[in-house]
């Protein structure tokens, strides 16, 4: 059934959105198709939020424009972008990637479903799929895992990959160092949050002796910012967002022993386009 509501808040839109479509190769399933832009599927709290700095459009457009085939948005589509990038040898898509050799050889950590990404991703014979501090209610559920003091082995793994995590994260930076202790030498992680680089990095929440404080007034993700998913499935869960991310993170990065890289980002038109991947290789 959930498949079918993805499905459903992915095509049910107003008709004028069909104009803004874009069509092309999808880089997680390879599939040359339409990709959907959705103006429903964001919330009216985020249009506004990121609209005062003239970029709504450009986030309804890294939310969505999803394939026609996989359903991956533009954010998943740009992190696989990058692992192709990285990684493969001759792929052109996700689904090609993880069955090269050298990728499949990876030791891969998968914390939070990368969308529907993650289905293809799945297929990866040495992949540890978690899901960030959900408890698992029955027999195949993922694992979880707090980013803020992971399970793994110092040094154990080839690559991480989350997205849309870290801003949920009451202490991103302790996060931040988590991944990198579990990273050898060379290896990346690989992730996205709301970027605006216009902006500085601030707080909007903390716990501070264990009591909820809040900096700004509280903002919610998942169901929340996406409207029409979220009437469709009403036990998605509704995540508060703790950190809004401005370019500075890359500060933080470097302060733990990550180089990173900005993918997707133009600092002249960085408003037209928000699909943004930060990738922070570990030296």
């Amino acid at each position: 059934m959930e498949p079918l509501l993805r499905t459903a808040a992915v095509r049910v839109r107003p008709a004028s959105d069909a104009a803004r479509d874009e069509h092309g190769r999808c880089s997680v399933c390879g599939a040359v198709t339409r990709f959907r832009f959705n103006s429903w599927a964001v919330s009216s709290e985020l249009k506004q939020k990121f609209g005062s700095i003239g970029a709504a459009d450009a986030f309804i457009r890294r939310e969505t424009l999803a394939c026609d085939s996989c359903g991956s948005s533009l954010r998943v589509r740009r992190l696989a972008d990058v692992l192709l990038l990285h990684y493969a040898d001759r792929a052109r898509s996700l689904k090609e990637l993880v069955d090269e050799a050298r990728f499949a050889a990876l030791e891969i950590a998968e914390i939070n479903s990368i969308g529907r990404a993650h289905d293809v991703l799945a297929r990866h014979p040495r992949l540890r799929y978690s899901e960030y501090q959900v408890k698992p209610r029955r027999r195949g559920s993922p694992c979880s895992e707090d980013i803020c003091a992971l399970s793994y082995d110092d040094a154990s793994l080839d690559i991480v990959v989350t997205s849309e995590t870290l801003e949920h994260v009451p202490d991103y930076e302790l996060a931040l160092a988590e991944t990198r202790r579990v990273l050898r030498a060379g290896g990346r992680h690989v992730f996205t949050v709301p970027l605006l680089p216009g902006s500085t990095t601030s707080r909007r929440a903390r716990r501070i002796n264990g009591d909820l404080v809040h900096i700004a007034p509280p903002e919610h993700h998942a169901r929340s910012s996406r409207p029409l998913l979220g009437r469709l499935s009403p036990k998605l869960p509704d995540l508060l967002c703790y950190t809004d991310f401005g370019l500075d993170i890359v500060d933080d990065l470097r302060a733990v022993g990550f180089e990173p890289e900005l993918h997707f980002y133009s600092p002249e038109r960085w408003e037209d386009d928000l699909a943004i991947v930060i990738c922070a290789r570990g030296v």
